[in-house]
């Protein structure tokens, strides 16, 4: 009786620690993505020059504007991190069309209804561009499958401007200029939200200013004499919204729970 007494005085070992699950892993691997959009585009610090063995009085431009267009792009890229991540895009905006209307002082005719009255030339051209960029995005964690984001891009912006006519409703002149396309450095800045549809498989939402930086017109011609051999030139930006995709190639390891302690029973 003592012996079995002295027996269940004795205090049972403790129990294990409690091995916390292993944090998860950085995950990193190349992705696909695709994207379309609506870009409201903008034209900025519109000016023109004229040949200097002509004199233009006073010009100046009273209405500009450019239509919003659609774009299309697609990329890959490289996810370094939970929270960095870059690609190489490219996309194609469609055609948006250009106006302006700029008015000049008549010294030398009547032809606007009296000597010193202004007269109006009305341009119209259509806009398209190709867009090349590098980007960086961080993003900011994740919360019920959805990844708020800010990011942004350096490259080039290939910018054309096709059909450029000039018409005077007063003079009734007429003029063109041949199609002309230039390369530019671009840069944008935007933010958005991914959606984790799949461990592979994100949508995103997002903003984006984009900089095309500036274009030259070709010279416009005309069929009579004294033609100013007018150029224009102006800066070309956009307000987009983007709906895209991204597809990892690689899915994310999955987290490794620690196994459970061993079985303590309790007498």
């Amino acid at each position: 009786m003592s012996t079995g007494a002295f027996a269940a005085d004795l205090l049972l070992p403790p129990p294990p620690p409690i091995v916390e699950p292993p944090p998860p892993a950085d995950f990193g691997g190349w992705y696909l993505r695709g994207d379309v959009g609506v870009g409201v585009n903008q034209i900025s610090d519109l000016r023109s020059t004229f040949s200097p063995t002509v004199t233009v009085i006073a010009p100046q431009f009273e209405q500009r504007s450019i239509g919003d267009s659609a774009f299309i792009g697609a990329g890959v890229g490289y996810q370094f991190n939970s929270w960095f991540r870059a690609d190489v895009t490219g996309e194609y905006r469609t055609a948006s069309n250009y106006r302006s209307t700029q008015s000049y002082t008549d010294i030398w005719t009547a032809n606007c209804g009296f000597v010193g009255a202004r007269c109006q030339d009305i341009y119209n051209a259509q806009h398209r561009a190709a867009v090349f960029l590098a980007n960086g995005y961080v993003d900011l964690g994740t919360w019920w499958g959805i990844t708020p984001y800010v990011g942004g891009g350096v490259g080039v912006a290939v910018n054309w401007l096709d059909n450029l006519t000039d018409y005077g409703p007063q003079t009734g002149g007429y003029g063109a200029a041949r199609d002309s396309s230039r390369a530019n450095f671009a840069w944008a800045v935007g933010a958005g939200l991914a959606y984790n549809v799949t461990p592979n498989f994100k949508v995103e939402l997002g903003y984006r200013y984009l900089d095309m930086g500036r274009f030259q017109t070709n010279v416009i011609g005309c069929a009579a004499a004294g033609c100013a051999g007018e150029r224009q030139y102006f800066d070309v930006s956009s307000h987009d919204i983007r709906l895209g995709f991204r597809y990892a190639l690689l899915a994310p390891p999955p987290v490794l729970l620690a196994p459970p302690g061993p079985l303590v029973r309790k007498y």
